[in-house]
C-alpha cells in the first residue's frame, strides 16, 4: 500500500507514492535496531560528540532540498523552515557540548568503607545507562525541529540510544530526507544505519506496532491530547510497562492586567494578535486564552489589527476540517463575539478568528476552554481581582504569562501558575521555545505526561537511567566507573 504527500497551498498532490510500513516491516527494523543498540551504548564521550555533531553537519548539508521539499509539503515560509533547520543542527550540538564532557553520565562513586555509619559500606558505583531502543512519533507542526530528527531523536540518540521515528504522513518526503542524512552521518562514524530508522504511514495501526513492541523502552511524542493520551495507555499496558514523554499541547493562558494596558495599549494588542496567529495558530505554545479587564479601547485596536490580516493555509486538510468545525459551533454560542480576519480560500485556507466573552459564559460553556488547533484564541473578560481564583482552576499547561507592570504586586498569581505551568513568562509571549539548559518545555498533565522538559539538554535525561554496580571487578566495570578512568570523565568520588 502506498500514500502521496499533499500541497496545503492548494490540496494537489506532491511527489511520488510512498510505501507504507506493515506489521511485518516495523517490527523487523525495530529489531534491526535493537541488535545494534549496543553500537551506540559503547561510544566514549568523545565519539557520541563525535557522531552529533557528523548528523547536524549531514542535515545542514540538505539544507537547500530540505527547504524546498518541507515548504511544498506544509506552505510554511521559507525563512520558517531555514530556521528549523538551523534550530535541529543546534539541539545536535547542544547535546555533543555536554556528552563530550561526560557530565551526563553522572557518575558517583562512593567506595569501599568499614567504619561506614550505621553499617559498613561496600564498593558502589553509579552511572546513567541508555535504555536501549527509543520510539520517537514526528509532530506536524514542526517538520524538522520537532520530527523525526528533532528534540526528542537528538535527546534520545545523545543518551546513547538507537532510534526508530514514525514519520508524520504531512510532511513524508522531508521526513525521509532527514532520514538519509541522518543514517549517513552515521554510517560515516561506524554506527550500523540500521540504529537509527523511520517508518513511513497513514494507517493508525502503526502507531499500535511501534509503541507495543517489546524492544522499544521508551516513546518520545508531540502531538495532540488524543494520541498522546492513547500512547500513555499503550505504554502502561504492555507486560513491562515503559515511560512515555507526551507533550500534548496547551491553553497558555495570558493574564493581562490594567496597567499593563494603560501603559502599551495598541503595541500589547498587536502583539498579542501576532503571537496567536504565528504559524497559522499551530504552535503548542500558542496564547489560547487570554483573560483581560474590560477596555473598549483594547478590543478595538485587536479587531481592526486582526481584520487586516490573513495566515497561510493550515498543514493538512484534517486540521482545517477540524478547525472550521470548531470555529462554526463556537460563533453560535449566546454571549459570544466574534471578530476575523481575512479568509484564504486556496488549499487547507482558513478565517483567523477571535472571540470574545466574559468569564461567567466561559464557565458553562467548556469548549471555551479547549485547544483549538489554528489561528484563533478566546478573550475572555474579567475582574483582575478574580484572576487568582481564575487561575486556581486552571489544568496543566506548557506556559503561562502576566503582561502587567512593575510597580503591580503579582507575587500571589505568579505562585499559583508557577504550580499550574512548566513556563511562566513576564511581559513576553509563549511563541518560541529556545534551546538552552535552562528552558522547560512541559508542563502538569494533561500539557504532558511527565514534568520533563522535551526541549533544551536536560531532555536527553529521559531516555537513560541509572544503575548501581556494587562490589564489581575493576575489569568487569563500565570505563567511567574505573577506578583508571580512560574516558576521563567527571567521577564524584566519596
Amino acid at each position: 500500500m502506498t500514500f502521496t504527500a499533499v500541497k496545503p497551498i492548494d490540496g494537489s498532490k506532491f511527489g511520488g507514492p510512498i510505501a507504507e510500513n506493515t506489521e511485518n516491516e516495523v517490527s523487523a527494523i525495530i529489531e534491526k535496531a535493537a541488535a545494534v543498540a549496543h553500537q551506540l551504548r559503547e561510544l566514549s564521550p568523545a565519539e557520541l560528540g563525535k557522531l552529533l555533531r557528523a548528523v547536524a553537519a549531514a542535515l545542514e548539508s540538505e539544507r537547500d532540498a530540505l527547504i524546498a521539499t518541507a515548504c511544498a509539503e506544509t506552505a510554511l515560509p521559507e525563512g520558517r523552515i531555514g530556521g528549523e533547520i538551523t534550530r535541529t543542527t543546534v539541539q545536535f550540538i547542544r547535546f555533543a557540548e555536554l556528552v563530550e564532557t561526560g557530565e551526563h553520565l553522572r557518575v558517583a562513586i562512593d567506595k569501599a568503607d568499614p567504619n561506614y555509619s550505621p553499617a559498613p559500606r561496600p564498593d558502589l558505583r553509579k552511572l546513567n545507562q541508555p535504555l536501549g531502543v527509543v520510539g520517537i512519533f514526528a509532530a506536524s507542526n514542526f517538520p524538522l525541529a520537532f520530527s523525526v530528527a528533532g528534540g526528542d531523536a537528538a535527546s534520545a540518540i545523545a543518551a546513547g540510544n538507537a532510534v526508530v521515528a514514525k514519520a508524520h504522513p504531512s510532511h513524508p518526503n522531508t521526513c525521509e530526507i532527514v532520514a538519509q542524512a541522518v543514517k549517513r552521518a552515521f554510517n560515516e562514524c561506524g554506527i550500523s544505519p540500521d540504529a537509527y530508522a523511520i517508518v513511513q504511514g497513514v494507517n493508525p495501526q502503526i502507531t499500535h506496532w511501534l509503541a507495543s513492541h517489546p524492544a522499544i523502552q521508551a516513546i518520545g511524542f508531540t502531538g495532540s491530547e488524543l494520541v498522546g493520551r492513547l500512547l500513555v495507555e499503550l505504554g502502561s499496558q504492555r507486560p513491562v510497562p515503559i515511560p512515555v514523554y507526551a507533550e500534548m499541547g496547551s491553553l497558555n493562558p495570558i493574564f493581562i492586567t490594567e496597567g499593563a494596558i494603560a501603559e502599551r495599549s495598541e503595541a500589547l494588542a498587536k502583539s498579542l494578535v501576532d503571537s496567536a496567529l504565528l504559524g497559522s495558530g499551530q504552535f503548542c505554545t500558542k496564547p489560547g486564552l487570554v483573560f483581560l479587564p474590560e477596555s473598549a479601547a483594547f478590543l478595538e485596536v485587536i479587531k481592526e489589527y486582526l481584520a487586516s490580516l490573513s495566515v497561510a493555509p493550515l498543514l493538512s486538510k484534517s486540521i482545517a476540517e477540524r478547525y472550521s468545525s470548531a470555529i462554526s459551533k463556537i460563533s453560535q454560542i449566546s454571549h459570544v463575539e466574534v471578530f476575523a480576519g481575512s479568509s484564504t480560500q486556496s488549499g487547507f485556507g482558513v478565517t483567523p478568528t477571535f472571540f470574545i466573552t466574559d468569564w461567567q459564559t466561559a464557565q458553562t460553556h467548556p469548549e471555551l476552554l479547549e485547544e483549538h488547533f489554528g489561528p484563533t484564541t478566546v478573550l475572555i473578560t474579567a475582574n483582575p481581582k478574580n484572576y487568582l481564583e481564575i487561575a486556581s482552576t486552571m489544568k496543566g499547561q506548557l506556559t503561562s504569562t502576566i503582561q502587567g507592570v512593575d510597580s503591580e504586586d503579582m507575587t500571589e498569581l505568579l505562585q499559583i501558575l508557577s504550580e499550574k505551568s512548566g513556563r511562566v513568562i513576564w511581559n513576553g509571549f509563549p511563541t518560541g521555545v529556545a534551546v538552552t539548559a535552562a528552558m522547560n518545555h512541559g508542563g502538569p498533565w494533561p500539557s504532558s505526561s511527565t514534568h520533563t522538559t522535551s526541549v533544551g539538554v536536560d531532555a536527553l535525561y529521559r531516555f537513560m537511567r541509572p544503575v548501581s554496580y556494587q562490589s564489581i571487578p575493576q575489569n568487569l566495570l563500565p570505563k567511567p566507573l574505573q577506578d583508571a578512568n580512560p574516558w576521563k570523565v567527571p567521577q564524584r568520588i566519596n
